[in-house]
């Protein structure tokens, strides 16, 4: 039987919380959210806002990615889009030097 997204949200929140070491409480007041609330969404039983799920990411130190099921690699992202401990990717050759105008022959004169 296939899981709802608030059933996957739960239990990785709950998973993330276990490995960081915070109580429901902590984590709570840390996301600014009650602590009823929480359970509730480790439940599978509550929604949360988009703005709220980022939070708790942030918090968790895991991806937003992670959290709702998409991937099961937990690391989180940079604003560039790599994974968190990864190295950035090579800088880009410096741009080629603009090529000079030739210069134009004159007509011949006749």
């Amino acid at each position: 039987m296939d899981r709802s997204l608030r059933q996957i949200l739960g239990e990785r929140i709950h998973l993330a919380r276990r490995r960081v070491g915070l109580s429901q409480v902590e984590l709570a007041a840390r996301a600014d959210i009650s602590a009823t609330t929480l359970n509730r969404v480790e439940l599978g039983r509550q929604k949360l806002y988009a703005e709220t799920l980022v939070t708790l990411a942030r918090r968790l130190d895991v991806s937003v990615d992670y959290l709702v099921g998409m991937t099961d690699d937990d690391r989180p992202r940079t604003r560039e889009g790599r994974l968190a401990g990864e190295d950035a990717p090579p800088a880009p050759p410096p741009p080629a030097p603009p090529k000079r105008p030739r210069a134009r022959k004159a007509a011949p004169v006749a």
